[in-house]
């Protein structure tokens, strides 16, 4: 999936959950919802975005996606196979 595209979905489910939770509730509701509806490789892909500079996340969805990476653990480097 395009990283610009989940930035703006998860951007849009952070504005409606600053409006229902609050500004100081809305990362972990948004984490929430993530973590409940969207597909793991989705997450996986807006972590490693997050963790590459996060352009784009409004701070609503920074601080919810930063809350997904602390329990997603960082991808390992696979060594590579003897010869």
């Amino acid at each position: 999936m395009n990283a610009h595209h989940l930035v703006k979905m998860v951007n849009e489910i952070s504005a409606f959950w600053d409006g229902e939770a609050g500004a100081a509730n809305a990362p972990k509701s948004v984490a929430t919802h993530l973590q409940r509806y969207w597909d793991p490789r989705m997450r996986r892909e807006i972590v490693a975005y997050y963790r590459a500079g996060a352009g784009g996340l409004c701070d609503t969805a920074c601080a919810a996606v930063a809350l997904l990476a602390d329990q997603t653990p960082a991808a390992k480097a696979v060594p590579p196979s003897p010869a």
